[in-house]
């Protein structure tokens, strides 16, 4: 089963995140696995993208803090539009690893909680990669209340904010 981003009816096609989603390029048998990630590490990512977020227009952040920069750019311009903005540093509940499948590149998931700049709690899925040897986020967009698809934490245990945009 797999979680959408933001809740059904707010999104026309609901964005998923999937570990399938965070493969890299090359299927050759020669490809070196990518190098597992650090709780401390995963922390890490987490720590400078919350520093980065606020100062970086939505096509600059998905660019310098995403691996996805496309899956981020789509969950960015989702929660632009919902009018969510991140809020204070969220804080770390637990975290898993991901393992490494034929199909995808493992890493480290965070959940994560938190509350938008309007005040909305949400409780995330941070999910940080090293595909190419360094560790990175993939998606980055942590105030989203989104979810990792098969996650080792467990299919019920986001929570989704909803959108900040006021009435029309």
């Amino acid at each position: 089963m797999r979680r959408p981003l933001l809740p059904l009816a707010l999104l026309s096609a609901p964005l998923l995140l999937t570990v399938s989603a965070c493969s890299g390029g090359s299927d050759t048998p020669d490809r070196e696995r990518p190098a597992a990630v650090s709780d401390k590490q995963a922390k890490q990512v987490l720590n400078r993208v919350v520093a980065r977020a606020p100062k970086l227009t939505a096509a600059q952040f998905c660019k310098e803090l995403a691996y996805q920069q496309q899956s981020c750019a789509y969950t960015r311009k989702q929660a632009d539009d919902f009018c969510l903005k991140p809020g204070p540093e969220p804080r770390v509940l637990r975290s898993a690893v991901v393992r490494n499948t034929e199909e995808s590149a493992g890493g480290r998931v965070l959940e994560i909680e938190g509350r938008t700049a309007g005040g909305q709690r949400y409780v995330s899925e941070f999910f940080v990669t090293a595909p190419q040897g360094t560790p990175q986020a993939s998606v980055a967009v942590y105030w989203s209340g989104a979810g990792l698809g098969d996650s080792p934490l467990g299919e019920a245990n986001e929570v989704l904010p909803q959108s900040e945009c006021g009435n029309p």
